[in-house]
């Protein structure tokens, strides 16, 4: 028996010299573009159509090699295309919805990637003709928002977010994809808060969720009123979200909503390995989604400062390989091109920590928090900045951000007996300064270099070692205690508790210097000053997710095996 080899919607047999043969659904794929109507003929075209496992290569193919006297010559056929693709979503048999979804992200792609000189208009206008587009996108917003927000399987909610997200980054600036003003009427802003309301679906889709939101939100920010914007400064779940709590029972764990989510995914930007080498995981789209909740929602420091996250870490993915239907998107893989805007991303986190800690130092709100977690993820962005000094030096100074780092453990050392939860924080804080003390010296080392020589970072890098006087101070009287310690014990390795117990006996003779202004922020504002980082940072988390639901193809083959086999 001879083998069959598939490729694009062509069916060829190796042993054979016969032409190759095409799918049924490549065919019907040829009859829509054509001049004809495809229904003519057969009035039960649209309906064979969307039970055909769909061809998305073939496809959008097709879209990408039409020339442009023949986009006139089979516009209606794809308006026609589109409206069914909107009608099929309301079936009951799901593998026609399945389908319909598929077809609608092959559409959007095709067109936007054959006509990328063309205006917003024109677009909406091959797609589903100007004169319809309204009522036609209303139609897809409401079916989509109804599958999201009702019992479809979840591997269709997944489908309808990876449609949206693909809608959404079709274009390189969302900001001039007009087909979004069509989403921003029809808002399916409460259709993504439910899901990131409820405990399962969150699990499923919530990273997903939480990146279409971010983006959403940057639509047009500084040019018109977006509801996106709006409805999240508003936004005030705080009743459900005592996150602190240990979940005792199925019923309590679907509490929780969009902080919580939020505050969850943002557990691990930085992880270290067994050799504590410094491998920097950036996130910059749930970084983005933390940024825009802080800016524009002032309930959600509030809750923040007062919640303990019970951080998943599995909630973030640590990869850009698509596996699953729920493949979370918008990832970047630690890279040296990625090292710049890891640094903006770092300092405005940073930011964002010492504006908590100030908010807590004067509340004194006592956060039951595994504070080391955050102190060596510090302590990691500092080895990060080491590592990489000459690449970010070219274009950043370092100095800034190395400073508010390290003020952010002056803050502690200086302020933490009122806000952390025990005097047990203390120690354990004392103790991992000493534990890595080497990355301190070895900022210490770098910075009184730069200090002592003339350049443009003198001063800043000046202002660093000064901050590091107490850090130091801690280091240089500990140390030796902990040594003499270990050669009056003839122990050659302390455990932590023997060092800890060092570091209690001996804080009497420890002295530091008060250090003013650590809980004084500057005053924030986006506009103009950051605007056009954001319209970066947008844009490149834009590409990132296409690429994404470009390469996953949507998981047809386990989106069909899991509603039934079309033969």
């Amino acid at each position: 028996m001879s083998q069959v080899e598939k490729k694009a919607g062509l069916l060829r047999r190796t042993s054979s010299s016969k032409k190759p043969l095409k799918e049924k659904v490549v065919l019907m794929y040829d009859e829509i573009f054509a001049k004809e109507d495809p229904a003519k003929n057969n009035p039960r075209f649209w309906d064979e159509l969307f039970l055909m496992k769909v061809n998305l290569e073939y496809l959008e193919s097709k879209l990408e090699s039409v020339d442009g006297e023949d986009v006139q010559r089979i516009q209606d056929n794809i308006n026609s295309l589109f409206h069914h693709c909107v009608q099929a979503l309301g079936e009951e048999h799901q593998i026609k919805v399945v389908n319909a979804l598929q077809t609608l992200c092959a559409l959007f792609r095709g067109v936007h990637q054959k006509n990328k000189s063309a205006s917003g208009f024109d677009i909406i206008n091959m797609l589903m003709g100007f004169d319809k587009a309204e009522q036609r996108m209303k139609d897809l917003m409401e079916r989509l928002d109804s599958l999201l927000c009702g019992d479809s399987s979840e591997s269709l909610k997944s489908l309808c977010l990876k449609l949206l997200l693909c809608l959404v980054t079709v274009t390189d600036n969302i900001s001039q994809n007009t087909i979004l003003e069509y989403v921003m009427i029809n808002s399916i802003f409460e259709a993504i808060l439910q899901i990131l309301s409820d405990a399962s679906s969150r699990g499923q889709h919530g990273y997903d969720a939480v990146v279409l939101l971010a983006l959403l939100v940057n639509y047009r920010k500084y040019e018109s009123v977006n509801p996106y914007i709006v409805k999240l400064s508003i936004v005030d779940d705080e009743p459900t979200l005592d996150v602190s709590m240990q979940y005792k029972d199925k019923e309590e764990e679907n509490q929780g909503g969009f902080f919580s989510t939020l505050t969850s995914m943002v557990g691990s930007m930085f992880i270290a390995d067994a050799d504590e080498k410094l491998s920097v995981q950036t996130n910059e789209a749930i970084l983005l989604a933390l940024y825009e909740a802080v800016h524009l929602n002032r309930n959600f420091i509030t809750v923040l400062a007062q919640s303990h996250p019970e951080i998943d870490i599995a909630a973030t993915p640590t990869t850009t390989t698509p596996t699953t239907p729920t493949t979370p998107l918008g990832t970047t893989p630690p890279s040296l091109d990625s090292n710049f805007l890891s640094y903006f991303l770092c300092r405005r986190c940073v930011q964002i920590i010492h504006k908590l800690l100030c908010y807590q130092k004067k509340c004194r709100i006592r956060l039951h928090y595994t504070w080391r977690e955050l102190w060596s993820a510090l302590i990691n962005l500092l080895k990060f900045l080491l590592s990489n000094e000459t690449t970010l030096l070219a274009k950043h100074n370092i100095f800034h951000l190395a400073l508010l780092v390290v003020n952010l453990f002056n803050m502690f050392i200086t302020y933490g007996d009122t806000f952390l939860p025990t005097s047990n924080s203390y120690d354990e804080l004392y103790y991992e300064i000493v534990r890595m003390h080497q990355v301190f010296d070895n900022l210490y080392c770098m910075v009184l270099r730069v200090s002592t020589n003339t350049g443009q970072w003198k001063e800043a890098a000046s202002k660093v070692t000064h901050a590091l006087v107490n850090v130091r101070a801690i280091i240089n009287h500990f140390n030796p205690k902990i040594e003499s310690y270990a050669a009056v014990n003839h122990i050659s390795q302390l455990s932590e508790e023997q060092v800890l117990e060092v570091v209690r006996s001996n804080y009497d003779t420890l002295t530091l210097k008060l250090q003013d202004g650590l809980d004084q922020f500057e005053r924030y504002s986006e506009q103009p000053k950051e605007a056009a980082f954001f319209k970066e940072l947008v844009r490149s988390i834009s590409l990132n997710v296409r690429k994404n639901v470009s390469l996953n193809t949507l998981s047809q083959d386990v989106l069909l095996k899991e509603f039934s086999t079309i033969s």
